[in-house]
Protein backbone atom coordinates (compact mmCIF):
# COMPACT_ATOMS: atom_id res chain seq x y z
CA UNK A 1 0.00 0.00 0.00
CA UNK A 2 1.70 2.84 -1.51
CA UNK A 3 5.12 1.53 -1.28
CA UNK A 4 5.05 0.95 2.44
CA UNK A 5 7.80 -1.65 3.67
CA UNK A 6 6.70 -4.79 4.75
CA UNK A 7 8.07 -5.99 7.76
CA UNK A 8 6.63 -2.85 9.80
CA UNK A 9 4.03 -2.57 12.89
CA UNK A 10 0.82 -2.20 11.13
CA UNK A 11 -0.86 1.86 12.15
CA UNK A 12 -4.03 1.22 12.79
CA UNK A 13 -7.31 4.00 13.40
CA UNK A 14 -9.72 3.38 16.36
CA UNK A 15 -12.97 5.18 15.15
CA UNK A 16 -15.79 5.67 17.85
CA UNK A 17 -19.08 7.24 17.96
CA UNK A 18 -19.03 8.02 21.81
CA UNK A 19 -17.95 9.43 24.53
CA UNK A 20 -14.04 8.77 24.66
CA UNK A 21 -12.56 8.48 27.45
CA UNK A 22 -15.84 7.40 28.70
CA UNK A 23 -17.32 9.22 31.77
CA UNK A 24 -18.22 6.51 34.24
CA UNK A 25 -17.98 3.00 32.22
CA UNK A 26 -18.81 2.16 29.10
CA UNK A 27 -18.47 -1.32 27.96
CA UNK A 28 -17.36 -0.20 24.22
CA UNK A 29 -15.65 2.91 25.17
CA UNK A 30 -14.07 0.56 27.99
CA UNK A 31 -12.95 -2.00 25.34
CA UNK A 32 -11.51 0.21 23.25
CA UNK A 33 -9.22 1.88 25.99
CA UNK A 34 -7.99 -1.98 26.63
CA UNK A 35 -7.39 -2.91 23.35
CA UNK A 36 -5.41 0.71 22.79
CA UNK A 37 -3.02 0.77 24.78
CA UNK A 38 -2.18 -2.91 24.67
CA UNK A 39 -1.69 -3.00 21.31
CA UNK A 40 0.27 -0.21 21.59
CA UNK A 41 2.60 -1.51 24.25
CA UNK A 42 2.40 -4.75 21.57
CA UNK A 43 4.01 -2.31 18.95
CA UNK A 44 1.31 -1.60 17.25
CA UNK A 45 0.79 2.00 16.08
CA UNK A 46 -2.92 3.14 17.30
CA UNK A 47 -4.77 6.16 17.23
CA UNK A 48 -8.18 7.41 18.13
CA UNK A 49 -10.73 9.43 16.49
CA UNK A 50 -13.43 10.34 18.35
CA UNK A 51 -16.23 13.14 18.55
CA UNK A 52 -15.60 16.24 20.71
CA UNK A 53 -18.38 16.75 23.49
CA UNK A 54 -17.92 20.45 24.38
CA UNK A 55 -20.25 19.56 27.62
CA UNK A 56 -17.56 16.92 28.93
CA UNK A 57 -13.93 18.75 29.14
CA UNK A 58 -12.19 15.31 29.84
CA UNK A 59 -13.30 14.94 26.22
CA UNK A 60 -10.89 17.54 25.04
CA UNK A 61 -7.88 15.27 25.50
CA UNK A 62 -5.50 14.64 22.48
CA UNK A 63 -3.60 11.88 24.22
CA UNK A 64 -5.21 9.31 26.62
CA UNK A 65 -3.05 6.58 28.34
CA UNK A 66 -0.33 7.96 25.28
CA UNK A 67 -2.83 7.01 22.62
CA UNK A 68 -3.19 10.29 20.42
CA UNK A 69 -6.63 10.82 19.74
CA UNK A 70 -8.53 13.14 17.51
CA UNK A 71 -11.18 15.33 18.29
CA UNK A 72 -14.21 15.71 15.37
CA UNK A 73 -16.41 18.74 16.49
CA UNK A 74 -19.40 19.91 15.38
CA UNK A 75 -22.84 21.77 16.17
CA UNK A 76 -25.24 20.25 18.49
CA UNK A 77 -27.94 20.63 16.26
CA UNK A 78 -30.42 18.29 14.38
CA UNK A 79 -29.20 16.72 11.42
CA UNK A 80 -26.98 19.86 10.47
CA UNK A 81 -24.68 18.20 13.15
CA UNK A 82 -24.50 14.86 12.08
CA UNK A 83 -23.79 15.99 8.72
CA UNK A 84 -20.65 17.74 9.71
CA UNK A 85 -19.50 15.20 11.52
CA UNK A 86 -19.64 12.52 9.37
CA UNK A 87 -18.02 15.21 6.77
CA UNK A 88 -14.95 15.75 9.27
CA UNK A 89 -14.95 11.70 9.72
CA UNK A 90 -14.71 11.20 5.86
CA UNK A 91 -12.34 14.37 5.71
CA UNK A 92 -10.10 13.27 8.21
CA UNK A 93 -9.79 9.36 6.65
CA UNK A 94 -8.55 10.91 3.20
CA UNK A 95 -6.23 13.30 4.87
CA UNK A 96 -4.52 10.43 7.01
CA UNK A 97 -4.79 7.76 4.08
CA UNK A 98 -1.21 7.43 3.67
CA UNK A 99 -0.66 6.99 7.08
CA UNK A 100 -2.99 4.33 8.34
CA UNK A 101 -2.81 0.93 7.42
CA UNK A 102 -6.43 -0.41 8.74
CA UNK A 103 -9.37 0.79 10.40
CA UNK A 104 -11.37 -0.59 13.30
CA UNK A 105 -14.41 0.95 13.80
CA UNK A 106 -16.41 0.44 16.85
CA UNK A 107 -20.27 0.50 17.37
CA UNK A 108 -21.80 0.33 13.92
CA UNK A 109 -23.49 3.46 13.47
CA UNK A 110 -22.93 6.05 10.93
CA UNK A 111 -19.19 6.95 11.75
CA UNK A 112 -18.60 3.55 11.03
CA UNK A 113 -20.71 3.70 7.45
CA UNK A 114 -18.37 6.26 6.78
CA UNK A 115 -15.40 4.44 7.52
CA UNK A 116 -16.66 1.57 5.45
CA UNK A 117 -17.57 3.70 2.23
CA UNK A 118 -13.82 5.78 2.51
CA UNK A 119 -11.95 2.43 3.11
CA UNK A 120 -13.39 0.94 0.00
CA UNK A 121 -12.65 4.20 -1.66
CA UNK A 122 -8.94 4.44 -0.48
CA UNK A 123 -8.46 0.36 -0.16
CA UNK A 124 -8.09 0.82 3.18
CA UNK A 125 -9.38 -2.63 5.22
CA UNK A 126 -11.85 -2.00 7.73
CA UNK A 127 -12.90 -3.86 10.57
CA UNK A 128 -16.65 -3.10 11.93
CA UNK A 129 -16.71 -4.26 15.64
CA UNK A 130 -20.85 -5.16 16.81
CA UNK A 131 -21.49 -4.22 20.41
CA UNK A 132 -24.81 -5.27 20.48
CA UNK A 133 -28.28 -3.67 21.34
CA UNK A 134 -27.14 -0.24 19.37
CA UNK A 135 -27.21 -2.79 16.29
CA UNK A 136 -30.21 -5.03 17.77
CA UNK A 137 -32.42 -2.44 18.73
CA UNK A 138 -33.26 0.22 15.48
CA UNK A 139 -30.07 -0.84 14.36
CA UNK A 140 -28.72 -2.70 10.95
CA UNK A 141 -29.29 -6.02 12.88
CA UNK A 142 -32.89 -4.98 13.46
CA UNK A 143 -34.96 -6.20 11.25
CA UNK A 144 -37.57 -3.52 10.75
CA UNK A 145 -34.98 -1.56 9.97
CA UNK A 146 -35.84 1.81 8.75
CA UNK A 147 -34.48 3.97 5.56
CA UNK A 148 -31.75 5.24 7.14
CA UNK A 149 -30.78 2.13 8.93
CA UNK A 150 -30.42 0.13 5.58
CA UNK A 151 -28.35 2.77 4.00
CA UNK A 152 -26.35 2.18 7.30
CA UNK A 153 -26.32 -1.90 6.60
CA UNK A 154 -25.43 -1.32 2.66
CA UNK A 155 -22.62 0.57 3.55
CA UNK A 156 -21.56 -1.55 6.19
CA UNK A 157 -21.54 -4.48 3.38
CA UNK A 158 -18.45 -2.66 2.41
CA UNK A 159 -16.75 -3.67 5.32
CA UNK A 160 -14.01 -5.76 4.93
CA UNK A 161 -14.95 -7.72 8.05
CA UNK A 162 -17.04 -7.57 10.46
CA UNK A 163 -16.56 -8.59 13.89
CA UNK A 164 -19.18 -10.07 15.70
CA UNK A 165 -18.87 -10.23 19.55
CA UNK A 166 -20.94 -13.15 20.24
CA UNK A 167 -22.50 -16.00 18.51
CA UNK A 168 -26.02 -14.69 18.21
CA UNK A 169 -24.46 -11.73 16.57
CA UNK A 170 -23.23 -13.67 14.06
CA UNK A 171 -26.25 -15.57 13.45
CA UNK A 172 -28.61 -12.17 13.02
CA UNK A 173 -25.46 -10.35 11.19
CA UNK A 174 -25.91 -13.70 8.45
CA UNK A 175 -30.59 -13.38 8.55
CA UNK A 176 -30.28 -9.48 7.40
CA UNK A 177 -27.91 -10.54 4.26
CA UNK A 178 -24.08 -10.30 5.56
CA UNK A 179 -21.59 -12.78 3.65
CA UNK A 180 -20.26 -15.14 5.46
CA UNK A 181 -17.08 -14.86 4.41
CA UNK A 182 -17.12 -11.37 5.63
CA UNK A 183 -18.47 -11.95 9.64
CA UNK A 184 -15.53 -12.78 12.16
CA UNK A 185 -16.75 -13.75 15.31
CA UNK A 186 -14.34 -12.63 17.86
CA UNK A 187 -15.44 -11.54 21.57
CA UNK A 188 -14.07 -8.88 24.01
CA UNK A 189 -10.89 -9.09 25.34
CA UNK A 190 -9.92 -9.28 29.04
CA UNK A 191 -6.58 -8.73 30.50
CA UNK A 192 -7.05 -11.55 32.77
CA UNK A 193 -3.47 -10.82 34.80
CA UNK A 194 -5.21 -7.74 36.19
CA UNK A 195 -8.15 -10.08 37.69
CA UNK A 196 -6.19 -12.75 39.06
CA UNK A 197 -7.65 -13.87 42.40
CA UNK A 198 -9.62 -11.15 41.91
CA UNK A 199 -7.68 -9.02 41.52
CA UNK A 200 -5.66 -6.22 43.09
CA UNK A 201 -5.41 -2.14 42.67
CA UNK A 202 -2.66 0.17 44.02
CA UNK A 203 -5.16 2.58 44.14
CA UNK A 204 -6.43 2.38 47.88
CA UNK A 205 -10.31 2.10 48.23
CA UNK A 206 -12.19 5.51 48.73
CA UNK A 207 -13.34 6.18 51.99
CA UNK A 208 -16.93 6.05 51.35
CA UNK A 209 -16.74 2.48 49.43
CA UNK A 210 -14.92 1.48 52.59
CA UNK A 211 -17.51 2.13 54.82
CA UNK A 212 -20.09 0.20 52.58
CA UNK A 213 -17.60 -2.14 52.24
CA UNK A 214 -17.58 -3.07 55.84
CA UNK A 215 -18.12 -6.39 57.11
CA UNK A 216 -18.95 -8.35 53.43
CA UNK A 217 -15.89 -10.28 53.90
CA UNK A 218 -17.32 -11.79 56.50
CA UNK A 219 -20.29 -13.19 55.37
CA UNK A 220 -20.48 -16.45 53.76
CA UNK A 221 -22.10 -15.91 50.74
CA UNK A 222 -21.63 -12.60 48.75
CA UNK A 223 -23.01 -12.14 44.83
CA UNK A 224 -22.00 -9.28 43.29
CA UNK A 225 -23.89 -7.06 40.35
CA UNK A 226 -21.71 -4.63 38.61
CA UNK A 227 -23.46 -2.54 35.83
CA UNK A 228 -25.67 0.42 35.10
CA UNK A 229 -28.46 0.73 37.76
CA UNK A 230 -31.46 0.93 34.98
CA UNK A 231 -34.25 -0.76 34.04
CA UNK A 232 -33.06 -2.66 31.18
CA UNK A 233 -30.65 -4.37 33.04
CA UNK A 234 -33.77 -5.67 35.33
CA UNK A 235 -32.10 -5.19 38.50
CA UNK A 236 -35.27 -5.21 39.78
CA UNK A 237 -35.76 -8.59 39.24
CA UNK A 238 -32.55 -9.65 41.30
CA UNK A 239 -33.66 -7.88 44.42
CA UNK A 240 -36.75 -9.88 44.08
CA UNK A 241 -35.42 -12.87 43.65
CA UNK A 242 -32.86 -12.06 46.21
CA UNK A 243 -35.46 -12.03 48.65
CA UNK A 244 -37.56 -15.01 47.32
CA UNK A 245 -34.81 -17.12 47.61
CA UNK A 246 -32.36 -15.89 50.46
CA UNK A 247 -34.69 -13.53 53.01
CA UNK A 248 -33.94 -14.71 56.84
CA UNK A 249 -30.53 -15.34 56.19
CA UNK A 250 -27.96 -12.82 57.95
CA UNK A 251 -24.75 -14.43 56.46
CA UNK A 252 -25.52 -13.07 52.70
CA UNK A 253 -24.77 -9.95 51.02
CA UNK A 254 -25.96 -8.71 47.10
CA UNK A 255 -23.24 -5.78 46.19
CA UNK A 256 -25.31 -3.71 43.69
CA UNK A 257 -22.40 -1.93 41.57
CA UNK A 258 -22.79 0.94 39.18
CA UNK A 259 -23.83 4.09 37.94
CA UNK A 260 -27.19 4.89 37.47
CA UNK A 261 -30.65 6.82 38.90
CA UNK A 262 -32.25 3.27 40.28
CA UNK A 263 -29.83 2.99 43.35
CA UNK A 264 -32.54 4.84 45.61
CA UNK A 265 -34.99 2.90 44.15
CA UNK A 266 -33.36 -0.44 44.53
CA UNK A 267 -32.82 0.02 47.88
CA UNK A 268 -36.23 1.01 49.12
CA UNK A 269 -37.45 -1.63 47.34
CA UNK A 270 -34.85 -4.28 49.12
CA UNK A 271 -36.66 -2.88 52.68
CA UNK A 272 -39.70 -3.42 51.53
CA UNK A 273 -38.72 -7.00 51.21
CA UNK A 274 -37.39 -7.24 53.80
CA UNK A 275 -34.36 -7.72 52.48
CA UNK A 276 -32.54 -4.32 53.53
CA UNK A 277 -29.86 -5.86 55.60
CA UNK A 278 -28.14 -7.96 52.89
CA UNK A 279 -28.85 -5.64 49.91
CA UNK A 280 -26.28 -2.46 49.73
CA UNK A 281 -26.04 -0.84 46.47
CA UNK A 282 -22.36 0.52 46.03
CA UNK A 283 -22.86 3.26 43.21
CA UNK A 284 -20.18 3.82 40.64
CA UNK A 285 -16.89 1.72 41.30
CA UNK A 286 -13.92 2.93 39.38
CA UNK A 287 -11.82 -0.25 40.41
CA UNK A 288 -13.75 -3.24 40.30
CA UNK A 289 -10.58 -4.75 41.62
CA UNK A 290 -11.90 -3.31 45.54
CA UNK A 291 -14.84 -5.24 45.06
CA UNK A 292 -14.53 -8.59 43.16
CA UNK A 293 -12.02 -10.44 45.46
CA UNK A 294 -15.05 -10.49 47.95
CA UNK A 295 -17.71 -11.80 46.06
CA UNK A 296 -18.48 -15.30 45.80
CA UNK A 297 -20.88 -15.31 42.43
CA UNK A 298 -21.30 -12.60 39.80
CA UNK A 299 -24.89 -11.99 38.22
CA UNK A 300 -26.02 -10.35 35.48
CA UNK A 301 -29.80 -10.00 34.74
CA UNK A 302 -29.49 -8.25 31.38
CA UNK A 303 -32.73 -8.02 28.95
CA UNK A 304 -30.46 -8.05 26.28
CA UNK A 305 -26.64 -7.90 26.01
CA UNK A 306 -24.16 -7.74 23.33
CA UNK A 307 -21.44 -9.09 25.38
CA UNK A 308 -21.02 -7.85 28.61
CA UNK A 309 -17.40 -6.33 30.29
CA UNK A 310 -18.57 -8.08 33.66
CA UNK A 311 -19.20 -11.14 32.57
CA UNK A 312 -16.17 -11.33 31.32
CA UNK A 313 -14.26 -9.64 34.44
CA UNK A 314 -16.47 -11.68 36.83
CA UNK A 315 -14.89 -14.60 35.28
CA UNK A 316 -11.57 -13.80 34.87
CA UNK A 317 -11.69 -13.41 38.34
CA UNK A 318 -12.60 -16.58 39.13
CA UNK A 319 -16.12 -15.87 40.11
CA UNK A 320 -19.41 -18.29 38.80
CA UNK A 321 -21.17 -16.72 36.73
CA UNK A 322 -25.46 -16.40 36.85
CA UNK A 323 -26.82 -15.02 34.15
CA UNK A 324 -29.79 -14.55 31.99
CA UNK A 325 -29.66 -16.40 28.63
CA UNK A 326 -28.63 -13.68 26.22
CA UNK A 327 -26.20 -12.73 24.03
CA UNK A 328 -22.87 -13.62 25.19
CA UNK A 329 -23.67 -14.98 28.29
CA UNK A 330 -24.89 -17.89 26.53
CA UNK A 331 -21.43 -18.70 24.55
CA UNK A 332 -19.66 -18.64 28.39
CA UNK A 333 -21.86 -19.66 30.85
CA UNK A 334 -22.26 -23.69 31.03
CA UNK A 335 -24.97 -24.18 33.29
CA UNK A 336 -23.45 -26.62 35.74
CA UNK A 337 -19.78 -26.34 34.90
CA UNK A 338 -18.90 -22.26 34.41
CA UNK A 339 -22.38 -21.03 36.01
CA UNK A 340 -25.77 -20.87 35.79
CA UNK A 341 -28.29 -19.46 33.26
CA UNK A 342 -31.52 -18.71 33.57
CA UNK A 343 -34.60 -17.21 30.73
CA UNK A 344 -34.60 -13.03 30.55
CA UNK A 345 -37.14 -11.84 33.21
CA UNK A 346 -37.70 -14.90 34.42
CA UNK A 347 -37.72 -14.29 38.39
CA UNK A 348 -38.23 -18.05 39.16
CA UNK A 349 -35.61 -19.30 37.39
CA UNK A 350 -33.15 -16.19 39.08
CA UNK A 351 -34.13 -17.35 42.71
CA UNK A 352 -33.67 -21.34 41.76
CA UNK A 353 -30.00 -19.83 40.62
CA UNK A 354 -29.66 -18.15 43.72
CA UNK A 355 -30.47 -20.89 46.12
CA UNK A 356 -28.44 -23.77 44.00
CA UNK A 357 -25.13 -20.92 43.94
CA UNK A 358 -26.18 -20.70 47.93
CA UNK A 359 -26.05 -24.12 48.69
CA UNK A 360 -22.55 -24.93 47.69
CA UNK A 361 -19.90 -25.46 49.76
CA UNK A 362 -16.96 -22.77 49.34
CA UNK A 363 -14.92 -25.46 47.85
CA UNK A 364 -17.71 -26.21 45.02
CA UNK A 365 -17.89 -22.75 43.94
CA UNK A 366 -14.54 -21.59 44.01
CA UNK A 367 -14.56 -25.30 41.50
CA UNK A 368 -17.18 -23.69 38.98
CA UNK A 369 -15.35 -20.77 39.35
CA UNK A 370 -11.89 -22.15 38.52
CA UNK A 371 -13.60 -23.17 35.44
CA UNK A 372 -15.30 -20.05 34.48
CA UNK A 373 -11.47 -18.70 34.42
CA UNK A 374 -10.07 -21.36 31.80
CA UNK A 375 -13.21 -20.68 29.82
CA UNK A 376 -12.66 -16.78 29.17
CA UNK A 377 -8.90 -17.70 29.14
CA UNK A 378 -9.23 -19.82 25.90
CA UNK A 379 -12.38 -18.11 24.60
CA UNK A 380 -11.46 -14.04 25.31
CA UNK A 381 -7.54 -13.89 26.40
CA UNK A 382 -6.40 -10.35 25.72
CA UNK A 383 -3.05 -12.03 24.25
CA UNK A 384 -5.77 -14.37 21.96
CA UNK A 385 -7.80 -11.22 21.12
CA UNK A 386 -4.83 -9.27 19.48
CA UNK A 387 -3.49 -12.20 18.02
CA UNK A 388 -6.66 -11.69 15.66
CA UNK A 389 -6.94 -8.50 15.37
CA UNK A 390 -3.03 -8.48 14.39
CA UNK A 391 -3.80 -10.96 11.57
CA UNK A 392 -6.21 -8.13 10.32
CA UNK A 393 -4.07 -5.02 10.53
CA UNK A 394 -1.62 -6.78 9.19
CA UNK A 395 -3.80 -7.19 6.01
CA UNK A 396 -2.79 -3.40 5.18
CA UNK A 397 0.92 -3.73 5.23
CA UNK A 398 1.00 -6.60 2.92
CA UNK A 399 2.88 -8.30 5.26
CA UNK A 400 0.47 -11.07 6.69
CA UNK A 401 3.40 -13.04 9.30
CA UNK A 402 4.60 -10.30 11.06
CA UNK A 403 1.57 -10.40 13.46
CA UNK A 404 2.68 -14.04 14.39
CA UNK A 405 6.60 -13.02 14.97
CA UNK A 406 5.06 -10.44 17.43
CA UNK A 407 2.19 -12.08 19.05
CA UNK A 408 4.70 -12.76 22.28
CA UNK A 409 6.14 -9.39 22.39
CA UNK A 410 7.23 -8.13 25.96
CA UNK A 411 4.28 -6.09 27.33
CA UNK A 412 1.68 -8.17 26.36
CA UNK A 413 -0.87 -8.53 29.86
CA UNK A 414 -2.26 -12.21 30.68
CA UNK A 415 -1.86 -15.54 29.91
CA UNK A 416 -2.11 -17.71 26.76
CA UNK A 417 -5.08 -19.30 25.12
CA UNK A 418 -5.67 -22.77 25.50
Amino acid sequence: MNGKPEDRAPSVMMVIEGMFPAIGGGGAESQLRTLATNLSARGVRVRVCAPYFRKYPLTAQTEVDGIAVHRLSYPFVRLWGAVVLQSKLAWHIWRMRGEIDAIHSHIATNMSAVCCVMGRLLGIPVLVKLTGMTEMVGGILDPQAGFGTRMRRWAMKRATRIQAISQRIVLQLLAVGFDPRQVMYLPNAVDLRRFEGGGRSDVPVPEALAQKLAGVEKRSFVALFAGRLIAEKDVDLLVRGWAASLRGRDDVMLLLAGRGKLGPELTALAESLGVGNSVRVLGPVEHMEHVLPLAHVGILTSRAEGLSNSLLEYMASGLPVLGSRVSGNEDFISPGQTGWLFEPGDEQGLTEALRDAAQLSAEALRQVGRNARQRVAAQASLPAVMDRLCEFYETGTGNTVAAQRRSGAAGTAGEPSR
